[in-house]
């Protein structure tokens, strides 16, 4: 397990400093300047050029990727079908990240993504960049549940010489406006989720999918990003069949950030999400604190998706984790139709705050949004606006 200094011995850099125990965030926010930002409601607009700074008592974030745009989905459909030229698939990536960094910070999150775009469906897109893999089920024309993905038989060292995607994606966006603090990679086993289904071949290939793994994030760290998550859903599946252990799961994710210094590390843990359905049959989170209980000193911040009640009603078993570990706490479930009241996400934030502290709580919605239609953005915007009233009002 590696400590909180660097290789020569010296701190890292505390990119998020942590307030005292009952004292606010006082956050400074990223000059702005004109950027898209469509959809966006009046109330929550700003102005960054006349407000720079934003006091909050907790901080915010989102998981990965973005919601849809409507004006440009079907231009990334194209994209996603290979269908486009290297130049137009870059503008329309770039401008599809810009718009989303623009959104995120009209809302007022604490630290936001380039909207993952380029990625397809989480993780379709996988397919395309991996050796050692043969399809011989392609995926379906709409992906509609976790059995329309493709099918893949290993035929050898799986690898990814190209890299995974998330590196080029973030030297794309990193330049854009106001940044990209937060990137995120998917883990080792959902790199290669296409063949699942062959699990001790897949644990054999380890070796393999952790160093795509760990040199696509070191990527991200050396080109500048701060936070870089690893995301990790099918571990709580894996963890309720049986087929992983809690200190196997904390294994791989020690190897994954080996070496990774001078960064946010974060991990994002949920019951995966196809159309707002998990994939696992059980929906105890409890078991992800053994996890957690033993990366003291690999990892800064659990994303955790908390959203369902049966989660709120385990959370004294996060109490145990490492002081070191923060929380983001995603309580805002993207996949319900419902808006929560902010009287409702700040109740339960105070909760979650009375288990590991105010000074260690993020608030942040449960998942990503990019399986949503662009018919969703409304209520997900509001769900996103009473999350950060509910953080600034705790």
């Amino acid at each position: 397990m590696r400590g909180l200094s660097g290789s020569d011995g010296t701190p890292r850099r505390d990119l998020f400093r942590r307030p005292l125990p009952n004292q606010s965030a006082r956050l400074l926010m990223p000059e702005a300047r004109p950027v898209r930002a469509s959809g966006v409601s009046a109330t929550m607009q700003r102005s960054w050029t006349e407000q720079e700074e934003t006091t909050m008592s907790v901080r915010t974030t989102a998981v990965g990727s973005w919601w849809p745009q409507e004006d440009v989905a079907e231009a990334l459909r194209a994209y996603h079908a290979g269908n486009l030229g290297a130049d137009e698939s870059e503008r329309l990536l770039r401008e599809s990240a810009a718009t989303a960094v623009a959104e995120q910070q009209a809302l007022g999150l604490t630290e936001w993504t380039g909207g993952e775009y380029f990625t397809d469906e989480f993780l379709n897109h996988m397919q395309k960049v991996l050796t050692g893999i043969e399809i011989d089920v392609p995926s379906k024309a709409e992906l509609f549940d976790y059995d329309d993905f493709a099918h893949a038989r290993i035929t050898g060292d799986i690898g990814a010489p190209d890299g995974m995607g998330y590196l080029s994606g973030y030297l794309r966006e990193r330049d854009l406006p106001g940044g990209v603090p937060k990137a995120t990679v998917v883990g080792p086993l959902e790199m290669a989720f296409n063949a699942i289904d062959q699990l001790p071949q897949l644990k054999e290939q380890l070796p393999n999918l952790v160093g795509v793994v760990r040199s696509e994030m070191r990527g991200l760290a050396d080109a500048g990003c701060t936070h870089v998550q690893l995301d990790v859903p099918t571990f709580s599946t894996l963890i309720s069949m049986g087929a992983l252990t809690p200190d196997e799961a904390a294994g791989i994710i020690a190897e994954c950030f080996d070496g990774l210094d001078g960064v946010r590390r974060g991990i994002h843990i949920c019951s995966g999400n196809m159309r707002g359905r998990p994939l696992s049959g059980d929906l105890s989170c409890a078991p992800w604190a053994q996890i957690l209980e033993r990366l003291d000193g690999v990892i800064d911040v659990a994303h955790l998706a908390v959203h369902y009640f049966q989660r709120y009603l385990e959370r004294e078993a996060f109490a145990a984790i490492p002081q070191s570990i923060e929380l983001a706490a995603g309580i805002v479930d993207e996949g319900c139709y419902w808006v929560e009241p902010v009287s409702k996400i700040r109740e339960r934030a105070a909760d979650w705050a009375r288990v590991v502290g105010e000074e260690r709580l993020w608030l942040a919605p449960s998942c990503g949004f990019g399986r949503h239609p662009a018919r969703d953005v409304p209520v997900l915007r509001e769900k996103m606006e009473n999350m950060v009233e509910a953080a600034a009002t705790l």
